[in-house]
């Protein structure tokens, strides 16, 4: 009796089996087909975030220390960096604060092909910087940063004052608030 049991009780049959990873695929597939686009916006954001961080903090420092400081931004080496001017004009004896590399799959570009940084120049450089003073007002030129990453482009306004605005790209002009 115990061995006619035995023998009609029913495990996951193949059919079973291969029915479940096809719904697990078909999940996993959905899923996916979600998330990426998702990921490139986040990929600009985060780029475009990076260089609001960066900013922000090159205009607290300078209030912190009661000096200029600079935010310095070399698209070609891809790194952000946040330098003390240590009181001097020289840019040689600047000391670096706070430095970045920005992710690889953020580029900096804009939607019009023009030049996607707008800040003044360093001299002899590839670098581009701000200098803010210890009121938290910007020296000499005001500019962008526009970033690109997956599908999104993402430009970070800094104005005379020391105020920063983020805008995305939405495919006919800049919004704000997204």
């Amino acid at each position: 009796m115990r061995s006619e049991c035995r023998r009609h009780e029913a495990g996951t049959t193949l059919p079973d089996l291969l029915i479940a990873l096809g719904l697990a695929g078909l999940l996993l597939l959905t899923a996916t087909s979600i998330a990426v686009p998702w990921l490139a916006r986040e990929t600009a954001r985060s780029g475009g975030y990076d260089v609001q961080a960066y900013l922000q903090a090159a205009r607290a420092e300078a209030a912190a220390r009661n000096r200029d400081c600079r935010f310095v931004i070399d698209p070609d080496s891809r790194t952000l960096q946040v330098l003390d001017t240590l009181g001097t004009g020289s840019t040689s004896d600047d000391a670096v604060l706070r430095e970045m590399r920005v992710a690889r799959t953020v580029s900096f570009a804009r939607p019009d092909g023009t030049t996607a940084v707008t800040l003044p120049t360093v001299s002899g450089t590839s670098a581009h910087q701000a200098v803010f003073g210890s009121d938290g007002t910007v020296r000499g030129s005001a500019g962008a940063v526009t970033v690109f990453g997956g599908d999104r482009f993402v430009e970070v306004t800094l104005y005379l004052g020391g105020g920063i605005e983020v805008r995305e790209w939405d495919g006919h002009a800049w919004t704000t608030g997204n």
